[in-house]
């Protein structure tokens, strides 16, 4: 047996690390579809109940509450849209190539990406890293992002909604409404 064919005992080892990579990236696509359904559920929701607190309008008492609900849910909208939005693609510092990132192949025009690819494919040692550092910017550059903004969005959505709900409360209690 020569020393550039990898024996039995090597496969394996190598095998397992690919499928914990796998199931590494598996997980983080995840989560990135998980935040984008929210997103859109959070849209849909709040599309659905501006226009039913517009309806309400003609009503002196409910104003305020009517008013909160509106613009808290279209600061809910607005956040839940930035998540969904990719973030601005900027160049990488020269060094090294990021090969496996969505973001970084566009650096590349098409023979030079597929001469890279071979060559990284050609040396074991290095996919591992170049999985590595992408699952890092998925997590940095793509869920820490989306999280983020979709944490405010629920958090204006029900902060709103909670508000709204509390002036409604004032308007029927008799003596406590507040008018603007």
């Amino acid at each position: 047996m020569s020393s550039s064919t990898p024996s039995e005992s090597d496969k394996w080892p190598a095998a397992f690390r690919g499928s914990i990579l796998s199931a590494l990236i598996s997980k983080h696509l995840s989560y990135i579809g998980f935040a984008d359904r929210r997103a859109y559920a959070i849209l849909t929701i709040n599309s659905f109940l501006v226009p039913i607190s517009l309806g309400g309008a003609g009503r002196a008492d409910f104003l305020p509450a009517i008013l909160v609900a509106i613009v808290t849910a279209l600061i809910s909208i607005l956040f839940a849209i930035i998540s969904l939005l990719p973030k601005k693609y900027t160049k990488k510092a020269p060094g090294f190539h990021y090969l496996l990132h969505f973001s970084s192949i566009q650096e590349y025009d098409e023979e030079t990406y597929v001469k890279e690819m071979g060559e990284l494919f050609a040396n074991p040692q290095e996919i591992g890293k170049h999985v590595a550092h992408d699952l890092y910017r998925m997590s940095t550059m793509i869920l820490g992002r989306k999280f983020f903004w979709l944490k405010l969005s629920f958090f204006s959505f029900l902060s709103g909604y909670s508000l709204a709900a509390g002036f409604i409360v004032l308007a029927l209690l008799p003596g406590l409404s507040i008018h603007f």
